[in-house]
């Protein structure tokens, strides 16, 4: 038989830390009053949620009380103290302890019968019933067990293959409303690119997250603060593809695709991806070109259409890593050999360059008198480099390798000719 009021002090124990999270540094005689419990009920319920950050931080709760803030030393002193006017923990309080260690748990894939015996020991010795056998514990563990699966809460067990008791719940790691805020910032630089449909649903909901914690519209932050940066003019042309690539990817099959290239060429393309690179919000493919018989990159977002061959799995190319594959470029495009480069920046930009690491190979070779600094790189992708280059107008110098000092020039000189008339 269902025991109602395990029913009531879990949504009790629900209760409780809404008020907490809504309510920092209540007092305790108010978070009493709000949720309608008495000091051993609130004790009992507060014990099991030693485990939650949000709620219990460094040993303490955000709860008021004479000396200061509520620990869980003294709730386990207040505890300890009750346990011989008491014959133990009431059922209702066991399957509140059980469903807080579990769903503390969740990270790690959930407890073992062992462990569960040791936090049941320890309730039973705190509540007065010392020296249970492992059996009895056991016993009271799988009836407990069985109470929580009746009002709802499904658990998995070892008996169905899991290596251990779990809640039937995905995990999903705990933020608090500041964490939150800043991770929902985050999103906002996937507006209109390749990943703004995927975490919309996310940033919804953490949108909501922050309107019941802080009383905080999400338009505020569209109001305050502003993302500027390249984004796709038409991103809803692209639909899933991202996600196909990446389902095709995680399950090695092949694809076809239609390319559209630089001069508006079209061509059909059958690829086994190997993985996607992302470089300043722009998205690449890397891939075996089934004809060619050789890795190729392609800019996702100027991939036309897709298709899975999921009916065609490949062999993933054993030791290949996409981090090595690109590691030494510039970019995302290895096309020529690792080069020694040395560029000397301006003072004017000196602080700026120093501040940032363009590449894992960045070395800074020499501090000029007049404020100048000297970076090295060990790169290859240099036309990719050499883009960036140009960016910097007259505030860098190309001092090797010769060859890219003279595309510089070069370059340099058809602009200035775009405007000699």
């Amino acid at each position: 038989m269902i025991d109602n009021h395990a029913i009531r002090i879990l949504d009790t124990s629900a209760e409780i830390r809404k008020c907490l999270l809504q309510n920092k540094d209540i007092s305790e005689e108010d978070l009493m009053k709000a949720t309608k419990v008495n000091k051993n009920t609130l004790y009992t319920i507060l014990y099991t949620m030693a485990g939650d950050p949000e709620i219990c931080t460094d040993g303490e709760y955000p709860v008021l009380i004479e000396k200061g803030k509520l620990s869980y030393k003294e709730i386990e002193k207040f505890l300890s103290e009750k346990k011989t006017k008491n014959k133990g923990p009431r059922p209702s309080e066991r399957l509140l302890y059980l469903y807080h260690h579990l769903h503390n748990a969740l990270p790690d894939d959930g407890l073992s019968m062992k462990e569960l015996k040791h936090l049941y020991s320890d309730l039973m010795e705190r509540s007065g019933l010392e020296g249970k056998s492992d059996s009895t514990l056991k016993k009271m563990i799988e009836r407990d067990l069985e109470e929580l699966e009746q009002i709802g809460i499904i658990i998995l067990r070892p008996s169905q293959g899991y290596k251990k008791y779990c809640l039937k719940e995905v995990f999903l790691p705990k933020l608090r409303p500041e964490s939150a805020a800043t991770v929902y910032v985050g999103m906002m630089l996937y507006q209109n690119t390749l990943l703004q449909d995927a975490t919309s649903i996310a940033k919804e909901q953490l949108g909501k997250h922050l309107i019941m914690e802080k009383s905080v519209s999400p338009a505020i932050f569209s109001e305050r603060i502003y993302v500027v940066g390249d984004t796709l003019a038409h991103p809803e042309q692209f639909g899933d593809c991202l996600s196909r690539l990446i389902q095709a990817i995680l399950q090695t099959c092949r694809i076809k695709i239609d390319y559209e290239k630089i001069n508006g060429e079209i061509s059909a393309r059958e690829l086994e991806p190997l993985g996607l690179v992302s470089k300043r919000n722009v998205w690449y493919l890397i891939a075996e070109d089934v004809n060619k018989g050789e890795a190729r990159t392609f800019r996702v977002d100027q991939i036309s259409s897709i298709s899975l061959r999921e009916n065609i799995n490949f062999k993933y190319p054993k030791g290949f890593s996409i981090r090595r594959h690109v590691g030494d470029s510039w970019g995302v495009f290895c096309d020529d050999d690792v080069q020694t480069v040395k560029l000397k920046f301006s003072p004017d930009v000196a602080r700026r360059v120093l501040n940032l690491n363009y590449h894992h190979s960045q070395q800074l070779l020499e501090r000029g008198e007049d404020g100048s600094v000297i970076l090295q790189f060990e790169i290859c992708g240099l036309r990719e480099l050499q883009s960036w280059i140009l960016q910097w107008g007259d505030m860098v110098e190309v001092l090797e390798p010769p060859f890219l000092r003279d595309r510089i020039l070069e370059d340099a000189l058809a602009v200035a000719e775009k405007y000699r008339d």
